[in-house]
């Protein structure tokens, strides 16, 4: 027996008094004799705590429960029955866990509706989302998962244990600080299991002046675990307008623990005993595995959630074929809203446009022709749209810098050519510094964001400047690290438009002159483009050697490029 369940044995009464406020003590005896039992009786405790509460020598047959849970399935001494209930829990959790089902779009702020809020009620889940929003004054993002509760109620602590060292990974990537969870159980396992974020449930966040009080049913339930939430079931009667403190009475709904899988007959015994102690009319509850309990035994139940401004109550029972489907449609819904998912859509989108471009052969030399001088205003267009994008995909960009001066000559060529590279070092940006930061970190390693890091808080817009001119890493690479370097996203732009702007005209100069030579045997025309884009490219190194030796003589240690 382990040394946690030991002293709970040496002390324990056998006085019977857990037994008024439960069924399971009062149909399967003390505890001391579960506990010491060889069979799996002890996997039938909901873990309500409601012995707990009543124990006159302040012991907790609850946690000695739990503690006997956990130990005998880490010794694999479980029955069939219940190694079949804990691979249901696992599968569930794992299903909940990964995709199509999860969905995260973190902030600093997240909401964790759960899994029982997302399949059953997920118009409320996307109220409350809002509600938060609002009286937070802040984005709050979302994080569809599952907390594992399932196989934690059984006692599996290992499992869950294993889980959250993955959740608590993700949502320190994603910069999460806080987590508001829509569930009372996801609130405990994730607040127990989690210590680099700050962990609330939903009510402890919402004022109570956002629910419609004039409207609640008279009766509150108390979910179990709100018990081992501090303050939590004052702060939901003042949201409901129902006084009164109900801890102390039997109101478990049978679910806990796994027990309606395990023993449907007595966990139907927890949930006629709650239910026989509630006043007449409704219930109101803010556990939706309560609500859903209730509700298949025949009684009118609601969430709290549902009495929020705008959020129609879900009166009829909701199958689990459907909440498999409410939650698949949330994920998808989050995933569509998703900035990588929009992306995705974009470039396959392009892909097909460039397919049916060359299958119509608008794709080659007579084609491009042809389209310029047809489409004057969208063939430019279409050229700095791909531009804007192709160094996001890492497309080389040189190709195109040459073809606008040989296709519009050294004017527009330059014209078309900058704006169309402005738009692709942005784009990597905006994507590096609000969609993909730790991707880029990890991506192309400490050592080198870190050090453009350290030169732009040092020098600020010039570290952009001269590394466009004299680029220590290709373009790509560093419009992506860029975006997770402290420079403001308005230096950033123009100041690479500016510095950007000498090798363009080199480039566009070059391409011109090969127009020249190719269409028209110019021959004045090349060596007079190879002149401009030679002064062009020597320039910069001019310009590095002139602020180095400045850099020097004001006393800095540190070069900027």
């Amino acid at each position: 027996m382990s040394h946690s369940i030991e002293p709970f044995v040496d002390e324990c009464a056998s006085c019977g008094t857990c037994a008024q406020a439960c069924p399971f003590l009062e149909k399967h005896g003390p505890p001391i004799s579960i506990l010491q039992s060889p069979d799996d009786t002890v996997f039938l405790c909901t873990n309500c705590r409601a012995c707990t509460s009543l124990c006159p020598m302040n012991l907790s047959p609850a946690d000695a429960f739990f503690a006997s849970k956990t130990e005998r399935i880490q010794n694999s001494d479980i029955s069939a029955r219940v190694h079949s209930a804990l691979a249901g829990a696992r599968s569930f959790a794992r299903r909940g866990h990964a995709f199509p089902f999860s969905a995260w779009k973190p902030e600093k702020t997240v909401f964790w509706p759960g899994c029982g809020l997302v399949g059953s009620l997920p118009a409320v889940a996307a109220s409350v989302r809002t509600h938060l929003s609002r009286v937070l004054a802040e984005p709050v993002g979302l994080v569809i998962d599952c907390c594992f509760d399932p196989a934690y109620q059984l006692g599996d602590v290992d499992t869950v244990r294993a889980a959250m060292q993955d959740i608590g990974s993700r949502l320190k990537t994603g910069g999460v600080e806080r987590v508001i969870a829509g569930c009372v159980n996801c609130t405990k396992v994730l607040s127990r299991m989690l210590e680099s974020v700050t962990v609330q449930h939903v009510l402890e966040v919402l004022p109570a002046s956002v629910f419609r009080q004039g409207k609640l049913p008279s009766a509150l339930h108390h979910p179990c675990p709100s018990a081992l939430i501090p303050g939590l079931r004052e702060k939901a009667a003042s949201c409901s307008n129902v006084g009164g403190d109900e801890a102390a009475m039997p109101a478990c709904c049978g679910c806990g623990g796994g027990l309606h899988v395990l023993e449907p007959a007595l966990a139907d015994a927890f949930a006629r005993v709650a239910l026989g102690h509630r006043p007449a009319g409704p219930v109101v509850t803010y556990c939706v595995g309560c609500k859903n309990a209730f509700q298949s035994r025949g009684a009118s139940a609601s969430h709290l959630l549902e009495f929020l401004p705008g959020v129609h109550q879900q009166k009829a029972e909701v199958s689990s074929g459907r909440k498999w489907i409410n939650r698949l449609s949330v994920g998808i819904q989050a995933r569509i809203l998703n900035p990588k998912f929009l992306i995705a859509i974009g470039l396959i989108g392009l892909i097909f446009l460039t397919a049916w471009l060359r299958q119509s052969g608008s794709i080659s030399t007579d084609g491009i022709v042809r389209l310029l001088n047809e489409n004057p205003v969208l063939a430019p267009f279409l050229f700095i749209l791909v531009y804007a994008v192709g160094p996001s995909i890492f497309l080389p960009s040189l190709p195109l810098t040459l073809g606008a001066g040989f296709l519009w000559g050294p004017f527009w060529g330059v014209i078309f050519s900058i704006l169309g590279s402005t738009c692709g070092a942005s784009v990597a940006f905006l994507l590096a510094r609000y969609v993909m930061r730790d991707t880029v970190k990890a991506r192309f390693g400490h050592e080198r964001w870190q050090s453009l890091s350290d030169r732009v808080e040092q020098h600020g817009w010039k570290a952009v400047a001269f590394a466009r001119l004299v680029p220590i890493f290709p373009f790509p690479v560093l419009n992506y690290l860029f975006g997770v370097t402290p420079i403001s996203f308005v230096h950033y732009a123009w100041s690479s438009f500016v510095f950007m702007l000498p090798a363009c005209i080199a480039y566009v100069a070059f391409g011109s002159s090969m127009g020249e030579l190719i269409l028209h045997g110019n021959i004045h025309g090349i060596l007079t483009g190879i002149l401009v884009a030679s002064f062009a490219l020597l320039l910069p190194m001019a310009l590095k050697k002139i602020v180095n030796r400045r850099s020097g003589k004001n006393g800095q240690k540190r070069q900027l490029i």
